[in-house]
This record gives structure tokens, C-alpha cells and sequence, in this order.
């Protein structure tokens, strides 16, 4: 855990450094010719969210996630237990069937209409 910990820091600081290296760059840029360099502003906004990424993740307690998913993957299958499948898919084909029969049902009393001349 230590370690993965220390090597998710490690990616986090290098794609900081590596994203603060681009920006230096784009320092010598004034692109909207204001006469400020916005582009610190950039790199002070990416290492405040470097920093706030590495605490986040060291405040996250995986043991607690996991547990907690596991939770969620136990309610599912009592949820799954508790259905009758083969009653709810037994629902799931009468309704079928019966929205097919009011379809046509419903076509024929149109048909039946247009020829009396009421629609």
C-alpha cells in the first residue's frame, strides 16, 4: 500500500513537472497581447491541484472502499435472490404480448374509422 502510494506521488509530481516545463515555455507567449503573462496563473492553478490530488489520495481509505463495494456486489445478489426471475420475465412477455394486442387493436377501431368516414 506504502509503496503504491509513493508511486502514484511520484506520477503526480512528474506530470506536474512535466506539464509546468510545457508552460514555462508558453511564458514568453502573450497571446491575448494584455502585456501580462497569464500563463503563471496556469502553472500556480496545476501545482495547488498536484497538491490537493497527492492529499486526496493519501486520505483515501481503500480498505473502506473496498469494503464498501464489497457490500454493494452482497446487496446485489440478495437483490437477485429475492426476485423470481422466471415470474418477473413472465410479466416482461405477457406485457409483451398485451401492448401487441392493443396495437392492433388500436390499428384495426382506426381502420374501422377511416371506412365509416368519422376520422
Amino acid at each position: 500500500m506504502l509503496i503504491r502510494r509513493k508511486l502514484t506521488e511520484v506520477a503526480i509530481d512528474s506530470v506536474t513537472d512535466y506539464l509546468k516545463e510545457k508552460f514555462e515555455k508558453l511564458k514568453l507567449l502573450d497571446l491575448d497581447k494584455d502585456g501580462v503573462r497569464d500563463v503563471d496563473q496556469i502553472i500556480e492553478i496545476l501545482t495547488r491541484c498536484g497538491q490537493l490530488a497527492k492529499e486526496a489520495f493519501e486520505m483515501t481509505d481503500f480498505q473502506k472502499l473496498a469494503a464498501g463495494l464489497d457490500q454493494i456486489i452482497g446487496g446485489t445478489q440478495v437483490i437477485r435472490s429475492a426476485v423470481n426471475a422466471e415470474k418477473l420475465a413472465a410479466v416482461g412477455s405477457e406485457l409483451t404480448q398485451g401492448l401487441k394486442k392493443l396495437g392492433e387493436l388500436a390499428q384495426l377501431g382506426i381502420v374501422e374509422m377511416k371506412e365509416r368516414g368519422e376520422a
